[in-house]
Protein backbone atom coordinates (compact mmCIF):
# COMPACT_ATOMS: atom_id res chain seq x y z
CA UNK A 1 0.00 0.00 0.00
CA UNK A 2 2.85 2.39 0.76
CA UNK A 3 3.07 5.13 3.37
CA UNK A 4 2.80 4.84 7.12
CA UNK A 5 -0.42 3.73 8.82
CA UNK A 6 -2.45 6.78 9.93
CA UNK A 7 -5.80 5.18 10.72
CA UNK A 8 -8.10 2.22 10.15
CA UNK A 9 -11.27 1.33 8.28
CA UNK A 10 -13.48 -0.43 10.78
CA UNK A 11 -17.20 -1.13 10.95
CA UNK A 12 -18.14 1.32 8.12
CA UNK A 13 -16.06 4.14 9.64
CA UNK A 14 -12.57 5.50 9.05
CA UNK A 15 -11.02 5.99 12.48
CA UNK A 16 -7.84 7.31 14.06
CA UNK A 17 -5.77 4.69 15.93
CA UNK A 18 -7.10 5.66 19.38
CA UNK A 19 -10.74 5.51 18.30
CA UNK A 20 -10.09 2.24 16.47
CA UNK A 21 -8.74 0.61 19.60
CA UNK A 22 -11.58 2.04 21.65
CA UNK A 23 -14.18 0.57 19.32
CA UNK A 24 -12.37 -2.79 19.20
CA UNK A 25 -12.52 -3.01 22.99
CA UNK A 26 -16.18 -1.96 22.96
CA UNK A 27 -16.79 -4.84 20.53
CA UNK A 28 -15.13 -7.33 22.88
CA UNK A 29 -11.75 -7.55 21.13
CA UNK A 30 -8.87 -7.51 23.60
CA UNK A 31 -6.16 -4.99 22.67
CA UNK A 32 -3.08 -4.64 24.87
CA UNK A 33 -2.08 -1.18 26.06
CA UNK A 34 0.86 0.02 23.99
CA UNK A 35 2.31 3.21 22.53
CA UNK A 36 2.65 1.32 19.25
CA UNK A 37 -0.95 1.08 18.07
CA UNK A 38 -0.07 -0.83 14.92
CA UNK A 39 1.73 -3.57 16.82
CA UNK A 40 -1.06 -3.76 19.43
CA UNK A 41 -3.70 -4.21 16.72
CA UNK A 42 -1.53 -6.73 14.88
CA UNK A 43 -1.21 -8.84 18.06
CA UNK A 44 -4.95 -8.58 18.64
CA UNK A 45 -5.47 -9.89 15.11
CA UNK A 46 -3.26 -12.89 15.86
CA UNK A 47 -5.26 -13.73 18.97
CA UNK A 48 -8.50 -13.39 16.98
CA UNK A 49 -7.23 -15.65 14.18
CA UNK A 50 -7.16 -12.80 11.63
CA UNK A 51 -4.40 -12.67 8.97
CA UNK A 52 -3.74 -8.96 9.42
CA UNK A 53 -1.01 -8.93 6.76
CA UNK A 54 -3.56 -9.96 4.10
CA UNK A 55 -6.34 -7.37 4.11
CA UNK A 56 -8.27 -9.33 1.49
CA UNK A 57 -8.65 -12.29 3.82
CA UNK A 58 -11.10 -10.57 6.17
CA UNK A 59 -13.83 -7.94 6.24
CA UNK A 60 -13.37 -4.50 7.83
CA UNK A 61 -16.75 -4.95 9.50
CA UNK A 62 -15.24 -7.55 11.79
CA UNK A 63 -11.64 -6.31 12.15
CA UNK A 64 -9.83 -3.06 11.27
CA UNK A 65 -8.00 -2.59 7.97
CA UNK A 66 -5.08 -0.17 7.84
CA UNK A 67 -5.34 3.23 6.09
CA UNK A 68 -1.97 4.55 4.95
CA UNK A 69 -0.93 8.18 4.49
CA UNK A 70 -1.13 7.67 0.72
CA UNK A 71 -4.70 6.42 0.94
CA UNK A 72 -6.04 9.17 3.20
CA UNK A 73 -7.94 11.73 1.14
CA UNK A 74 -11.10 13.83 1.19
CA UNK A 75 -12.94 14.93 -1.93
CA UNK A 76 -14.19 18.52 -1.86
CA UNK A 77 -17.65 18.59 -3.40
CA UNK A 78 -18.88 22.05 -2.33
CA UNK A 79 -16.36 24.26 -4.13
CA UNK A 80 -17.87 27.11 -6.19
CA UNK A 81 -18.53 26.89 -9.92
CA UNK A 82 -18.52 23.10 -9.85
CA UNK A 83 -14.77 22.95 -9.28
CA UNK A 84 -13.25 19.68 -8.09
CA UNK A 85 -10.78 19.51 -5.25
CA UNK A 86 -9.17 17.06 -2.89
CA UNK A 87 -7.38 17.15 0.46
CA UNK A 88 -4.60 14.61 1.08
CA UNK A 89 -6.00 13.74 4.49
CA UNK A 90 -9.31 12.72 6.07
CA UNK A 91 -11.06 13.04 9.39
CA UNK A 92 -11.70 10.35 11.96
CA UNK A 93 -15.43 9.65 11.81
CA UNK A 94 -15.61 9.44 15.60
CA UNK A 95 -13.45 12.21 17.11
CA UNK A 96 -12.93 14.48 14.09
CA UNK A 97 -9.13 14.47 14.13
CA UNK A 98 -7.36 14.60 10.78
CA UNK A 99 -5.61 11.25 10.41
CA UNK A 100 -2.31 12.60 9.05
CA UNK A 101 -2.19 15.89 10.93
CA UNK A 102 -3.22 14.17 14.16
CA UNK A 103 -5.32 17.13 15.29
CA UNK A 104 -8.78 18.61 14.89
CA UNK A 105 -9.67 21.65 12.84
CA UNK A 106 -9.83 24.88 14.84
CA UNK A 107 -13.16 26.24 16.01
CA UNK A 108 -15.05 28.76 13.89
CA UNK A 109 -13.55 31.54 15.99
CA UNK A 110 -10.08 30.02 15.63
CA UNK A 111 -10.34 29.79 11.85
CA UNK A 112 -11.67 33.35 11.70
CA UNK A 113 -8.67 34.51 13.71
CA UNK A 114 -6.28 32.65 11.39
CA UNK A 115 -7.86 34.15 8.25
CA UNK A 116 -7.95 37.65 9.75
CA UNK A 117 -4.34 37.64 10.93
CA UNK A 118 -2.80 35.77 8.01
CA UNK A 119 -4.46 37.83 5.28
CA UNK A 120 -4.93 41.17 7.09
CA UNK A 121 -8.71 41.20 6.74
CA UNK A 122 -11.42 43.06 8.67
CA UNK A 123 -12.97 40.93 11.42
CA UNK A 124 -16.45 40.84 9.87
CA UNK A 125 -15.17 39.80 6.44
CA UNK A 126 -12.77 37.26 7.96
CA UNK A 127 -15.70 35.67 9.79
CA UNK A 128 -17.70 35.38 6.56
CA UNK A 129 -14.72 33.94 4.69
CA UNK A 130 -14.00 31.40 7.43
CA UNK A 131 -17.63 30.25 7.30
CA UNK A 132 -17.46 29.81 3.53
CA UNK A 133 -14.16 27.93 3.71
CA UNK A 134 -15.69 25.54 6.26
CA UNK A 135 -18.66 24.98 3.94
CA UNK A 136 -16.22 24.10 1.17
CA UNK A 137 -14.53 21.54 3.43
CA UNK A 138 -11.46 23.69 4.05
CA UNK A 139 -11.70 23.80 7.83
CA UNK A 140 -8.00 23.58 8.72
CA UNK A 141 -5.36 26.24 7.94
CA UNK A 142 -3.07 23.52 6.59
CA UNK A 143 -5.35 23.09 3.57
CA UNK A 144 -6.19 26.74 2.87
CA UNK A 145 -4.37 28.73 0.19
CA UNK A 146 -4.42 32.45 -0.50
CA UNK A 147 -6.42 31.74 -3.67
CA UNK A 148 -9.08 30.01 -1.54
CA UNK A 149 -9.33 33.04 0.74
CA UNK A 150 -9.60 35.53 -2.14
CA UNK A 151 -12.18 33.36 -3.88
CA UNK A 152 -14.24 33.18 -0.68
CA UNK A 153 -13.97 36.95 -0.22
CA UNK A 154 -15.58 37.40 -3.63
CA UNK A 155 -18.71 35.70 -2.30
CA UNK A 156 -19.36 38.37 0.33
CA UNK A 157 -19.93 42.14 0.47
CA UNK A 158 -16.71 43.98 1.27
CA UNK A 159 -15.04 47.35 0.82
CA UNK A 160 -12.99 47.73 -2.35
CA UNK A 161 -9.53 48.53 -1.01
CA UNK A 162 -6.06 48.90 -2.43
CA UNK A 163 -2.84 50.50 -1.30
CA UNK A 164 -0.51 52.94 -3.02
CA UNK A 165 2.79 54.58 -2.14
CA UNK A 166 2.38 58.06 -0.67
CA UNK A 167 4.99 59.37 -3.12
CA UNK A 168 7.21 57.96 -5.89
CA UNK A 169 10.21 57.81 -3.56
CA UNK A 170 8.37 56.71 -0.41
CA UNK A 171 8.20 53.26 1.12
CA UNK A 172 5.07 54.21 3.05
CA UNK A 173 1.65 53.27 1.71
CA UNK A 174 -1.83 54.66 2.15
CA UNK A 175 -5.25 53.05 1.78
CA UNK A 176 -7.35 53.99 -1.26
CA UNK A 177 -11.00 53.07 -1.83
CA UNK A 178 -11.18 53.62 -5.60
CA UNK A 179 -8.71 52.45 -8.27
CA UNK A 180 -5.91 54.83 -9.17
CA UNK A 181 -4.94 53.06 -12.38
CA UNK A 182 -6.41 50.59 -14.89
CA UNK A 183 -6.53 46.99 -13.75
CA UNK A 184 -5.86 47.78 -10.11
CA UNK A 185 -7.23 44.99 -7.94
CA UNK A 186 -8.98 44.83 -4.59
CA UNK A 187 -6.67 43.46 -1.92
CA UNK A 188 -9.51 41.42 -0.39
CA UNK A 189 -10.65 39.41 -3.43
CA UNK A 190 -7.89 40.12 -5.98
CA UNK A 191 -10.45 41.31 -8.54
CA UNK A 192 -10.55 44.63 -10.44
CA UNK A 193 -13.05 47.41 -9.71
CA UNK A 194 -15.27 46.60 -12.70
CA UNK A 195 -15.88 43.08 -11.42
CA UNK A 196 -17.67 44.45 -8.37
CA UNK A 197 -21.19 45.69 -7.77
CA UNK A 198 -21.79 48.63 -5.42
CA UNK A 199 -24.85 48.95 -3.21
CA UNK A 200 -26.29 52.47 -3.19
CA UNK A 201 -27.01 53.74 0.32
CA UNK A 202 -29.77 56.03 -0.99
CA UNK A 203 -31.92 53.83 -3.21
CA UNK A 204 -30.61 50.41 -2.22
CA UNK A 205 -29.96 49.41 -5.83
CA UNK A 206 -27.04 47.22 -6.83
CA UNK A 207 -25.02 49.09 -9.43
CA UNK A 208 -22.08 47.78 -11.47
CA UNK A 209 -19.02 49.68 -10.26
CA UNK A 210 -18.25 51.14 -13.71
CA UNK A 211 -21.83 52.31 -14.42
CA UNK A 212 -22.91 55.96 -13.83
CA UNK A 213 -25.50 56.44 -11.10
CA UNK A 214 -27.47 59.51 -9.94
CA UNK A 215 -26.59 58.86 -6.31
CA UNK A 216 -22.93 58.24 -6.94
CA UNK A 217 -21.73 60.62 -4.18
CA UNK A 218 -23.68 58.57 -1.64
CA UNK A 219 -22.73 55.10 -2.86
CA UNK A 220 -21.28 53.02 -0.06
CA UNK A 221 -18.03 51.15 -0.39
CA UNK A 222 -19.74 47.82 -0.09
CA UNK A 223 -18.82 45.54 -2.97
CA UNK A 224 -20.24 42.25 -4.05
CA UNK A 225 -20.05 40.13 -7.18
CA UNK A 226 -22.97 40.18 -9.63
CA UNK A 227 -23.29 36.39 -9.38
CA UNK A 228 -23.86 36.73 -5.63
CA UNK A 229 -26.50 39.42 -6.16
CA UNK A 230 -28.37 37.26 -8.64
CA UNK A 231 -28.46 34.35 -6.22
CA UNK A 232 -29.76 36.58 -3.43
CA UNK A 233 -32.49 38.06 -5.62
CA UNK A 234 -33.55 34.62 -6.84
CA UNK A 235 -34.13 33.41 -3.27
Amino acid sequence: MGGGVVGYEYAVDNLCPSCTIGRMRANGIKVARSSDHEEAIRRAAGRAGVDFSNEHSYDSGSFPKAITSRQASTELTELPNGEWGQISDEKCDRCGKWLKLGEKSPSEAGLTRHVRNSYELPQALAREIAGTLREWGLSHPEFISEDNVRQAAAQHPHDWISYQFTSPDSTETELVRTPQCDGEKCVHCDQPWEKHTLTCDTCGDDIPADMPHSHRPQVKGQCKFPETNQKEKAQ
